[in-house]
């Protein structure tokens, strides 16, 4: 059985439980509808046009918020956010997102794992203290990482701009991620036009 992603609104990766899933419910378990990571359901500008990634802004009280986003699909690799969006997926494959997000000047990047389809159990990821991460398929590079308190998801925000300066001359980045006692989900992103969004994130008060 295949499942098509919906796309009722414009993407964000904003990993706030009380913010409204983008996702449609079919991607998700039941207990996952209180800890969803795509948001932006008012005060949208819109989508910008880069090839990997899914630029957001919105005005709140807080000031601008800008995100960045973009997945990977087992079996399927790096996608594209329209073809994330809009291409039939089998169920149970297991689908990540990495995403920055800038709000209050601060930079958070969250990378998530989950499975297509209902029923599953919330993913349990092992989060060490930080999370290597390899470059073009040849460099390597550790950041530390935090807890959020939400299943499926590693928050990397003391290195999150470091990672991305890193970012904006690299192509791919791949990592590997442990899902708590059970098995370890290689994942790959790609990388490239990161700087095409240098100029979003640096009016929201993240130079990157």
């Amino acid at each position: 059985q295949h499942h098509l992603v919906s796309r009722d609104f414009p993407l964000s990766c904003y990993p706030i439980s009380k913010k409204k899933g983008l996702v449609s419910a079919n991607l998700k378990s039941p207990r996952f509808t209180i800890a969803v990571i795509f948001l932006f359901a008012v005060s949208i500008f819109g989508p910008a046009p880069a090839q990997a990634w899914e630029l957001n802004s919105e005005n709140s009280r807080t000031g601008l918020i800008t995100s960045a986003a973009q997945f990977w699909v087992e079996g399927y690799g790096p996608i594209a956010p329209k073809d994330f969006f809009f291409d039939n997926f089998e169920n149970d494959l297991y689908w990540a997102s990495l995403s920055f997000y800038c709000e209050r000047k601060s930079l958070t990047a969250y990378i998530y794992l989950s499975q297509i389809g209902s029923g599953h159990e919330d993913l349990r990821l092992d989060d060490p203290g930080y999370i290597s991460v390899t470059f073009n398929g040849s460099s390597s590079k550790r950041y530390r990482t935090y807890g959020t308190g939400m299943t499926g998801m590693i928050a990397i925000k003391k290195d999150a701009k470091a990672l991305a300066q890193t970012m904006l001359n690299k192509k791919t980045m791949s990592t590997t991620l442990r899902i708590r006692y059970g098995k370890r989900i290689p994942i790959k992103f790609n990388v490239a036009d990161l700087a095409k969004a240098k100029t979003r994130f640096k009016y929201a008060g993240c130079s990157i």
